[in-house]
């Protein structure tokens, strides 16, 4: 191993450690970044195991054992992180079968676990010299492919969801989940193609160079935003709902004069009720207060209206803000906001530059 990777391996180790030691330490962080604290420590591991082997007869060459196999719960690990970032939702007890891949790993290679010289040759033989080193190895890469899969699925429904059924939601948060899902994929294919394809060590060096990235990147968003997470009211929306509602093809079930008639009535009761300034406004209430179904105001707001639930709604917000500005008045933005039904700063903000190409800041010195 040469210096440099020892370096790396040596600093990776340090930062997992005590990202750790930081996010659960910090009373501002929720039940999710805990999660994904352990989630640090696990890597942290990573990369001290490979030192524990160069050492040889180290004080924790008996961990080698319990330590190799621990990437074969990451993928499932991501899985329920970016599930409870999202919703809030806290581990069920059936949570525990997403660790199924750790179980299989310790259980066929449970005769290596002591003595720590056999976890030692076990590490060092090549990965064609034993079967059961095979098997294992394929767990490993086999349930991070699936579980990548099935995070991308999953945070695709649940932003899709948040837009047709939210008026109000941090969409930072799946910025962050996709940046996070990037950097997962990338180490991982890197570490795919090291393993299965050809061994070149530069490979080897830089997919842990970004892992160490991955952990700074981590630390920098969750201790710098630590109530980013969750998306409110997301998880009682999901509960009036399918996954299949979100993915349905309109049908027509209501002709066009009809949908165009609707969306008058939609239009003339958000606006006269100043309905959108009501931050926790979500399809499901608006549809209650205009004494249509759901299915049947999603379908108006997207097929005539062409636009989701979200978008629809942030349009008068930020029209409410524009009439204030163009008012005079003196009030700050944030407490604008915050009248015309946004939840957030950084929501406002987004949103306003979405519609109208500008800040709000620049958009309230133009007009003045």
């Amino acid at each position: 191993m040469s210096q440099i990777q020892i370096v790396i391996l040596a600093i990776g180790g340090v930062q997992g450690f005590l990202l750790f030691t930081l996010l659960f330490s910090d009373k501002r962080v929720n039940y999710a970044s805990k999660l994904l604290g352990i989630q640090c420590l696990f890597i942290a591991t990573t990369f001290i195991l490979p030192l524990i082997v160069e050492a040889e007869n180290s004080l924790f060459t008996w961990l080698i054992g319990f330590l190799v196999f621990l990437p074969a719960c990451y993928g499932g690990m991501t899985y329920l992180y970016c599930r409870t970032a999202i919703t809030g939702l806290p581990l069920k007890r059936i949570d525990i079968l997403h660790f199924l891949p750790l179980a299989i790993c310790y259980l066929i290679n449970y005769d290596i676990l002591f003595p720590a010289e056999k976890a030692l040759e076990f590490v060092r033989l090549p990965d064609n010299a034993l079967l059961i080193k095979m098997i294992t190895k394929m767990i490993i890469f086999g349930q991070i492919i699936i579980y990548i899969a099935l995070s991308i699925k999953m945070v695709h429904f649940y932003q899709i969801k948040a837009k047709q059924t939210l008026s109000s939601y941090n969409p930072d948060i799946f910025k962050w989940l996709w940046c996070l899902i990037i950097f997962i994929v990338s180490f991982w294919a890197l570490s795919i193609f090291f393993n299965f394809i050809s061994r070149i060590h530069s490979i080897n060096t830089l997919s842990y160079i970004l892992l160490v990235l991955m952990v700074y990147f981590i630390a920098f968003v969750q201790l710098r935003n630590p109530s980013l997470f969750h998306v409110k009211q997301l998880k009682q929306e999901l509960a009036q709902s399918s996954p299949t509602d979100i993915n349905q093809s309109y049908d027509g079930l209501l002709d066009q004069e009809m949908r165009s008639n609707l969306l008058s009535l939609i239009q003339k009761q958000v606006k006269e009720q100043a309905l959108y300034r009501n931050s926790e406004l979500t399809l499901t209430n608006l549809a209650d207060q205009v004494g249509v179904s759901v299915h049947h105001l999603s379908e108006t707001l997207n097929q005539q209206g062409g636009k989701n639930f979200n978008l629809f709604i942030n349009e008068y917000r930020v029209a409410d803000v524009c009439q204030q500005l163009k008012q005079k008045s003196d009030r700050k933005l944030i407490d604008l906001a915050l009248e015309a039904g946004f939840s957030s700063k950084s929501s406002f903000n987004a949103t306003f530059k979405k519609l109208t190409g500008k800040t709000p800041s620049v958009y309230r010195q133009q007009i003045t």
